[in-house]
């Protein structure tokens, strides 16, 4: 486990170092650009901080690990316990949380009226730290892995598959969505620091960035047979639905006032049918609604996201536009 931890802690070390070199890249005035490393180095230790802690509260709260034997403060300490550090006993959505409201805060207290321009600057870093700790995951077995290949697949290879040998000694291969995870992050990361750079208003390109990888986790936590459960529900993947409806609204509510009803409201419209359709999936992938073979079913899904992501891209680019209305 300490290897895990080591990687991690060095790798976050070094993307925060490079949003160090963005943010005094950004500062003109030499004298203020020891003020930006100093953000970089307080958002870095916010981001262990409240990472760290939210990620083990918010699995304990998900998922009822709860011991009532204990109050106050005493009980919360409890529940800093880290007898595995980093094994499924974290919730990696609410370890995100906390790192944005980390860099969120060492952004207000670094100056007033810059902190969403910070957290636009580290948007692409953010997505960094995504595909980092999804690569992470490779230190354990059967965490972020999929179903089993079939014997013989040509695909039974990494970084499509791992082989993971089970108690019994037999060896199989699992998908890798870890893996693709931490592609897809990769990927956003490079569309946030490449095409979205000083674009718009403060805090578009940290939106649109926690828009489209909640959106693309959405498919990897289905396809994931560990995680955080509610019945076979994957409980991440509701709250990733949740960020997508809370960053919409903020869109649709600050930008369009003077468009026609319709017009202004159709990509949340078009957002909830979307989530009624991958709720509908699910229970098909589960066996419970539908016989769809499961390749078709997430065919649709990923179809459906797409369908998502146009919605989800009308609604910023009308929200990033309205500055000058």
């Amino acid at each position: 486990m300490s290897a895990y931890l080591w990687t991690m802690v060095i790798g976050s070390a070094l993307i925060f170092v490079l949003y160090g070199l963005r943010c005094a890249k950004a500062v003109r005035l030499p004298q203020l650009r020891s003020r930006a490393w100093r953000t970089a180095l307080l958002a870095f230790l916010f981001a262990i901080l409240f990472g760290t802690v939210l990620s083990r509260v918010g699995y304990a709260v998900l998922t009822q690990e709860l011991d009532f034997e204990y109050e106050g403060i005493e009980a919360f300490s409890t529940l800093l316990i880290f007898e595995e550090f980093g094994s499924p006993h974290l919730s990696f959505f609410c370890g995100a949380v906390g790192v944005c409201l980390g860099v969120l805060l060492a952004g207000r207290l670094a100056a007033k009226g810059t902190a969403f321009i910070r957290m636009d600057a580290f948007a692409p870093f953010g997505a960094l730290l995504v595909a980092l700790f999804r690569l992470g995951e490779l230190f354990f077995e059967i965490y972020g892995l999929g179903r089993t290949l079939p014997k013989d697949s040509p695909l039974s290879f990494f970084p499509f598959a791992v082989k993971i040998t089970d108690a019994g000694g037999y060896e199989s291969w699992r998908w890798a969505i870890c893996v693709l995870s931490a592609l897809f992050a990769l990927v956003w990361a490079a569309v946030a620091f490449f095409r979205l750079r000083s674009r718009g208003r403060a805090g578009f390109g940290f939106t649109l960035t926690v828009f489209f990888l909640s959106l693309t986790q959405i498919l990897c936590e289905s396809l994931r047979t560990t995680g955080i459960m509610w019945l076979f529900v994957h409980a991440e993947q509701l709250l990733c639905a949740v960020v997508l409806l809370i960053v919409m609204l903020v869109w649709i509510l600050k930008s369009g006032k003077d468009m026609p009803l319709l017009r202004r409201w159709a990509p949340l419209a078009a957002l909830i049918l979307c989530a009624g359709l991958l709720v509908a999936l699910e229970f098909a992938i589960d066996g419970k609604l539908f016989n769809i073979p499961l390749p078709v079913s997430y065919l649709v899904m990923c179809a459906v996201l797409v369908a998502i992501s146009f919605a989800g891209a009308a609604a910023a680019r009308r929200w990033n536009t309205a500055k000058a209305a």
